[in-house]
Parts: structure tokens; sequence; C-alpha cells
């Protein structure tokens, strides 16, 4: 695998785990609730971190990628108390969608610990990611933030 489609492949992973939310929602037209305000800001966070992550990317150093990927994934703790707290008036259904989702960012950082090297953190990812439940939880979750933030263009 080329160290392109590395970068893609581990930031993908990260922009999903720290954002907490669909990845399509990226170029959403964002209102003014509260989960379109909390987005924005992960956004910003994650512009940031991303930009990190490709330059250790392209380090290839996998010690140095994994330190920053659990750092990455340890700041987004409180992140996650905000997120719950933007879902307080939504349906029971979304509440449980958000809840896969937020799982998932510990499934992140348990690959990350265990993997050896990016490609088996790739590998780990993919599986994590295509998972049935967490695929229908993610379209949850993008109907729900698309209806209060804006369309997305994906």
């Amino acid at each position: 695998m080329g160290s392109r489609a590395k970068l893609c492949g581990a930031l993908s992973a990260l922009v999903v785990a720290m954002a907490v939310l669909p990845a399509s929602m990226a170029s959403a037209t964002l209102g003014g609730s509260s989960i379109c305000r909390a987005y924005k800001a992960e956004e910003t966070k994650d512009v940031k971190a991303s930009a990190a992550l490709a330059k250790d990317i392209n380090s290839n150093n996998w010690a140095v990628i994994k330190k920053d990927l659990l750092a990455s994934f340890k700041a987004e703790a409180s992140a996650e108390k905000e997120f719950d707290a933007s879902l307080s008036a939504a349906s029971s259904k979304v509440k449980s969608a958000a809840a896969v989702v937020v799982r998932l960012q510990s499934t992140f950082t348990t690959i990350a610990q265990s993997s050896s090297s990016l490609t088996g953190y790739e590998t780990g990812i993919a599986a994590a990611q295509g998972a049935p439940k967490v695929k229908a939880a993610l379209k949850v979750l993008d109907s729900y933030t698309t209806a209060r933030c804006g369309a997305t263009n994906n």
C-alpha cells in the first residue's frame, strides 16, 4: 500500500474518531443549533490534527504516528461529553446511534494500541468502520445532523 493510500486511510479514521459525526458532514452548511456549533468546533480541531498526522505519516514512523493518534483520541474525551449534551432533545434512535459511534472511538484506541504497524492499524480501522451496526449508526446521525445543520454535498 502506497504512503498516499496510508495517509487517506489513517486520516479518514482519525476524522471519524475525533468528530464523532459522519464524515459527510464536513461540507455541510452549518446552522445555529448546539450540534452544529459542536460540529464546527470539532471540524476546526480535526483540520489541525489531520495536518500534524499527515506529517507523521510521511515519516513512516509507526511509533510517532501511534503516539499522536492515541493523544488525539484521549483529547476527545471532553468532546464526547459536549456531543452527548447536544443530543439531549434527540430521539432515542439518534441517542442510540450516537452511543455506537462514541464507542467506536474506544475501538479505534484499542486498535491503535494493539497495532504494530500503520498497515495493521488501517486494517483494524476498516473492519471497525465497516461493521453493519456502525454503518447504520452513522447513517442515522448523518440524517439527524443534516436535518439540523443543512444538506451535505456528498
